[in-house]
């Protein structure tokens, strides 16, 4: 089967270092490795294509424009953006036969489809329920984001999301059913670089989050009990791994130094690394802190627990999904500082031979997520697809 994944970002030298590109680089190995031909058309700095482990990309170059509206900057970009990338999907089809094809929901890729190949959209968010806190984007620009999300999935046959609460939430807008397949996960590094460990974090206890600095993902929550936990527990660093954002005009980097007052000088921020560099420091963590307000199964909780991690996430964010209280990680209350540092008291507080216990759990709930799982239901959704379209 030839499927072709249509993307509004992918790493020119194939390595993905956020959750969308992560997704679409582990289902593509493991469709070739079960005998498939997984295409990735993606915006580039020019036209082009190239062949990367069994993987054909295509590239077509866009141009941004920028506005000081936030909503009529992301509008006009993800229109542009959308009519070129379908340009070239028609481009594409004439030239090799495609059984079927898959857009993300960001920026509304599937808005300019018009082909007749069957047609599917995996939601990678959905922007009226994961910004609704309106820290990181205007009001209007959520609004923007969501109704472009939902006009997209107009243009597909079938919509499916990697978690419940999102399938419900844009199921309940769209009045359509959302299928739920997990995010498959598989360890794509054959070589760790242990370069951070070793220099900065060797005989260090540390506590670690990574991802997007930014206040959906609860940095704001970690703020505010930073400088109580690290005071009340001397042997820990606090370790933040992630692109740095700004929340409400001030950068998160800045919020969270000064919110851990004098003990500042036990956090350690670095900008986001390749897996070959932060797996290492998740396989090093005490524990790993991922206290988002709304997320979509996010991968850092899925590497995290595949290297038997104990992860404190939140319930009614999709970490529920992921994690069972007590049995293999902790959930807090969204948006409950003092929750968090309740349930990170309890993190501390383990055994060794519990804290193992615990990683072993959690490592077998991953194990669900093998591509043999997984992906094996993807392809039973696209078989479907493409047998109802005969």
């Amino acid at each position: 089967m030839r499927i072709l994944y249509v993307a509004t970002d992918y790493p020119e030298r194939g390595m993905p270092t956020t959750g969308f590109p992560n997704y679409l680089y582990r289902v593509s190995l493991a469709l070739v490795q079960m005998g498939h031909e997984p295409v990735i058309l993606s915006p580039g700095r020019r036209d082009g294509s190239r062949s990367e482990q069994g993987i054909r990309f295509w590239t077509v170059k866009t141009e941004y424009t920028d506005y000081r509206s936030q909503a009529l900057c992301y509008t006009v970009n993800a229109l542009r953006k959308s009519y070129i990338l379908n340009r070239k999907v028609s481009e594409i089809i004439k030239k090799q036969p495609v059984d079927i094809i898959q857009f993300t929901s960001l920026e509304g890729s599937a808005l300019f489809y018009r082909g007749s190949v069957p047609a599917v959209l995996r939601l990678s968010s959905y922007a009226k329920t994961y910004f609704s806190t309106f820290q990181t984007f205007s009001p209007a620009k959520v609004k923007a984001m969501s109704f472009i999300e939902r006009w997209s999935a107009r243009r597909c046959n079938v919509v499916f999301a990697p978690c419940s609460i999102t399938a419900q939430a844009f199921g309940r807008d769209c009045r359509r059913k959302v299928h739920v397949i997990e995010t498959p996960f598989v360890n794509d590094v054959q070589e760790y670089d242990n370069t951070y460990v070793e220099e900065y974090l060797k005989d260090k206890k540390y506590v670690l989050f990574f991802g997007s600095l930014y206040a959906e993902k609860g940095i704001l929550i970690i703020a505010d009990i930073l400088e109580k936990f690290l005071r009340e527990n001397e042997g820990y660093y606090f370790v933040f791994v992630g692109d740095v954002c700004d929340i409400d005009g001030d950068s998160s980097a800045n919020i969270l130094k000064r919110k851990a007052g004098n003990m500042a000088h036990r956090i350690i921020i670095w900008s986001a690394l390749p897996h070959k560099q932060l797996y290492p420091i998740i396989r090093d963590a005490d524990f790993v802190v991922l206290p988002s307000l709304m997320d979509n199964l996010p991968n850092a909780c899925i590497e995290a627990m595949y290297f038997q991690k104990v992860v404190v996430g939140t319930e009614g964010a999709s970490f529920e999904q992921l994690i069972t209280h007590g049995k293999d990680g902790f959930l807090c209350e969204i948006g409950n500082s003092e929750d968090l540092y309740e349930k990170m008291k309890m993190a501390v507080s383990l055994t060794s031979e519990y804290r193992v216990q615990m990683g072993i759990q959690a490592g077998k709930r991953i194990d669900k997520l093998k591509p043999e799982v997984a992906v094996k239901k993807l392809l039973r959704l696209y078989e479907y697809m493409v047998e109802n379209s005969k």
